[in-house]
């Protein structure tokens, strides 16, 4: 697995798959984002990162840090893309 902070990011960082462990503080408490308002089932799971109804820009994050809110993206080409072309 390869991760990477994002420059000029704070907890933001690209990765090829889902981490294990948040790369900003090393909890074991990286889950899959979602968006919009959870039922309290969502709300309540473990499993779950819940975002709220506001995704992140340019594009939503992929995974997210249960302890300590930092945002994970799937590093691909697309998304690199986009990326570069948001920050000119």
């Amino acid at each position: 697995m390869k991760t990477t902070k994002i420059p000029n990011e704070e907890n933001r960082y690209w990765s090829d798959r889902k981490p294990i462990i948040c790369p900003s503080c090393g909890e074991k408490a990286v889950r899959k984002s979602i968006y919009g308002y959870p039922s309290q089932e969502d709300f309540q799971n473990p499993n779950i990162h819940c975002v709220g109804c506001i995704p992140d820009l340019p594009w939503p994050r992929t995974w997210g840090c249960n302890n300590c809110d930092a945002a994970i993206w799937k590093d691909t080409p697309k998304m690199r893309d986009r990326y570069e072309r948001f920050e000119l």
